[in-house]
């Protein structure tokens, strides 16, 4: 087991730039989930630790080594793909040995030690019954052991795991991610988890490291993602539903501040008033979590008429998408109210600003306090 270090690794591929200088330390048996969007970079900076891919700038270090010049084989990087990547003219037990097996490795373990980690490896991932059997006789999640079987029988220092559980049903899907985490701690390996399911990524991750367009975002626990985002789009992209993200104009009135969202005029309270202090008569991005937006009364305090774009039931809840008078970004919010909605009809919304986030509108950086 060993820490992960990427000091300025830069990857392109013709005048794309996918990878624009990543800093990331990965400690020693962490759980680490790479979390973004398509195209974000995250399978181009699993494939460059794996030796996949070369870097065109930086240094990746693995414990106390730096790897970026090394041959895949020789980094000691066990990788599991979402598409299982299993030879099909072999049966379990033949997937599981072949990388024991491979021509670079032949010399390096005898008959015996082999089949002792198969056994091993197998037992631990519960298919030492399936050994015998052909990969066409498997269901999805048992391929989905084997191939994770595989990435472990070596012991690597590291194991790299690009959207494994991806393609299986839902139900399988909760069930392997249970597995993951279970079988993480037994061995203790450092793992890197590429997904693109923030939900995904907040049950499995020690840490989660948010990317967009070649760049960290952040990097941090599930609950400080979700508490303390540190940029507009971690806010709007992470949590289920995600935080809803209005443009406002901070302004005053008889002296108190107030924020323009459309036609409306909405009270800071005191905790953002004093983030916003001295930013009058400019933009700012507020994020405001869904259980903190709710339903209310036309003409109350803090609410905004809004138009329904779109409801679904979760569950016992409804989430209902609404778009704001004089804004285009959709507001989510959720309510257990019987309510017979239509598209198109006009509701009003109630903000509760007390834990709402603030960020720059030019940067989207988080504006905090020195009490922060």
């Amino acid at each position: 087991m060993a820490e992960v270090q990427l000091s300025g690794v830069r990857k392109r591929f013709g005048l794309v730039e996918a990878l624009r200088g990543i800093d990331l330390a990965i400690p020693d048996s962490a759980y680490v989930c790479l979390l973004g969007p398509s195209g974000c970079g995250k399978t181009t900076l699993l494939r460059c630790v794996a030796g996949l891919e070369t870097v065109d700038a930086g240094q990746i270090r693995i414990g106390s080594q730096n790897v970026e010049a090394l041959e895949p084989f020789a980094r000691n990087v066990g990788l599991a793909f979402q598409n299982y990547a299993l030879y099909p003219h072999l049966d379990v037990r033949g997937n599981l040995s072949f990388p024991l097996r491979a021509p670079r490795r032949r010399t390096e373990f005898g008959d015996g030690e082999i089949e002792q980690r198969v056994k091993s490896i197998a037992t631990l991932l519960q298919i030492d019954a399936l050994l015998d059997k052909p990969i066409v006789a498997l269901s999805g999640g048992q391929k989905q052991r084997v191939a994770l079987g595989r990435a472990l029988v070596r012991n690597p220092t590291v194991l790299l795991l690009d959207e494994p559980v991806t393609h299986l049903d839902a139900r399988l899907r909760h069930e392997m991610r249970v597995e993951l985490k279970l079988l993480q701690r037994r061995v203790g390996t450092t793992t890197i988890h590429v997904t693109h399911d923030q939900l995904e990524a907040q049950a499995l991750g020690d840490l989660i490291v948010v990317m967009r367009d070649g760049l960290i975002e952040q990097v941090g626990t599930p609950d400080e993602l979700c508490t303390r985002p540190a940029t507009s789009f971690v806010a709007s992209f992470v949590g289920d539903p995600p935080m809803s993200l209005l443009t406002a104009r901070l302004g005053q009135e008889a002296g108190v501040l107030s924020l323009r969202v459309g036609a409306a005029q909405l009270r800071p309270g005191e905790r953002l008033g004093r983030l916003l202090d001295g930013l009058c008569d400019q933009d700012v991005e507020i994020a405001v979590p869904a259980h903190h937006i709710a339903l209310g009364h036309a003409g109350d305090e803090q609410t905004i008429a809004a138009r329904v774009q779109a409801h679904e039931w979760v569950g016992r809840e409804l989430q209902i998408v609404v778009a704001l008078n004089g804004s285009p970004v959709p507001v989510r919010l959720r309510t257990q109210q019987r309510l017979a909605l239509r598209i198109g009809d006009e509701i009003a919304i109630r903000l509760n600003l007390g834990s709402a986030h603030a960020f720059d509108s030019k940067t989207g950086r988080r504006l905090q306090s020195s009490a922060d």
